[in-house]
């Protein structure tokens, strides 16, 4: 009788060894929020409902899902956030909705300068940045705090949208409402060029209230005052590519409607690609309107403390340059279009020039 032998046992081993190897090494890549992106749950399924606990990625972002506490100091992990696409935020596309739930952003990397487009319906809120946990009845209570080492800036507009920008390192970034819907958690690069209205939708419309960004600048649609009497919220801002502005690619046509643009530091200049079709205007300098039937009522006046010229003086068409310091600006037409919209820093002395002592001047320009 034959005995069977086994032919090598060891490549069996070396077989399921090198199998190991393999499968270790093919490990998932960890997620990160790509520089300068957003967080717009465009990638998500509309109409999922995430409770606690919760574990799901949206544009190399893992969000979780945690407990939320009321104003009372009771905890409850009862809530839910939805994705939806109506639009409640303020931004576009499909937002979040965050009800009685609190939602952790792990962006895989330390984020400059976030974001958050918002709108909050009721309830209090929880906000938690870099570990520093806040819970507040309203997130403007937030505004000018310092929040986990952030400077935290709040805005809203008259509809109750708003925008929030934490300026500063993010490591760690946790939002939580009770009826509040969130989106367009960007990374927000901070731009001080033209706003050329290309990062928009084309023909995208956005109404009284609703707030949108181009090029880093948020920017807020707000009530057209007409001439000499009147004033509309009707209307909407439309993004189209008409170039009837004078510029290229897309412009903006704010049909009865004033765009503000946000002004984070102090400006020395804004100058403006326009196109007046008919009716009258409105610029407001430093929460100062002008309301006037032409631009070129404005050629070489002062309005808030700053000069404004055009280029040509007609008023019709061309370049409308704001000149001095600018801490708010504002634009709009009945049948304008815009493009364009440049921006020039207010340059800030250091070494003891800030105060404006000129006694620091002497002998030192020989």
């Amino acid at each position: 009788m034959r005995m069977r032998t086994m032919s090598n046992p060891y490549r069996y081993f070396v077989t399921i060894a090198a199998v190991i190897a393999v499968m270790m090494s093919i490990r998932p890549v960890a997620a990160a929020l790509a520089p300068g992106d957003c967080v717009d749950f465009e990638d998500l399924q509309l109409g999922t409902v995430y409770t606690v606990p919760a574990n799901f990625l949206s544009s190399g972002t893992t969000i979780t899902t945690s407990a939320f506490q009321w104003t009372n100091g009771t905890w409850t992990s009862a809530g839910s956030a939805q994705v939806q696409n109506i639009g409640l935020s303020g931004g576009t596309g499909y937002d979040l909705a965050v009800n009685n739930i609190t939602v952790n952003f792990d962006f895989g990397r330390p984020v400059e300068n976030l974001r958050v487009f918002f709108h909050d319906y009721g309830g209090n809120v929880n906000l938690t940045v870099n570990g520093d946990f806040n819970n507040v009845l309203d997130l403007d209570e937030l505004n000018e705090q310092i929040v986990g080492g952030t400077f935290v800036e709040v805005s809203l507009s008259p509809t109750g949208s708003g925008i929030m920008v934490i300026n500063g390192t993010v490591n760690s970034f946790s939002i939580g409402g009770q009826e509040l819907w969130i989106d367009d958690i960007c990374e927000a690069t901070v731009q001080t060029g033209c706003i050329e209205f290309e990062d928009l939708p084309l023909a995208e419309q956005y109404e009284y209230g609703q707030f949108f960004v181009d090029s880093g600048v948020g920017m807020l649609v707000e009530e057209f005052f007409w001439f000499p009497t009147g004033s509309t919220t009707d209307e909407y801002a439309l993004v189209d590519n008409s170039q009837d502005a004078g510029g290229t690619g897309q412009d903006l046509y704010p049909n009865n409607t004033n765009i503000f643009f946000a002004v984070d530091e102090p400006l020395a200049e804004i100058s403006v690609l326009y196109h007046n079709f008919g009716g009258n205007v409105n610029l407001i300098v430093n929460d100062v309107l002008a309301n006037v039937e032409n631009f070129a009522d404005l050629h070489m006046t002062t309005l808030g403390g700053a000069t404004i010229t055009l280029q040509p003086p007609t008023g019709e068409a061309g370049t409308l340059t704001v000149s001095g310091l600018i801490e708010s600006f504002a634009i709009g037409g009945q049948e304008t279009w815009i493009d364009h919209v440049c921006r020039v820093p207010s340059l800030v002395f250091s070494d003891d020039f800030e105060s404006g002592d000129t006694s620091q001047w002497s002998n030192t320009v020989p």
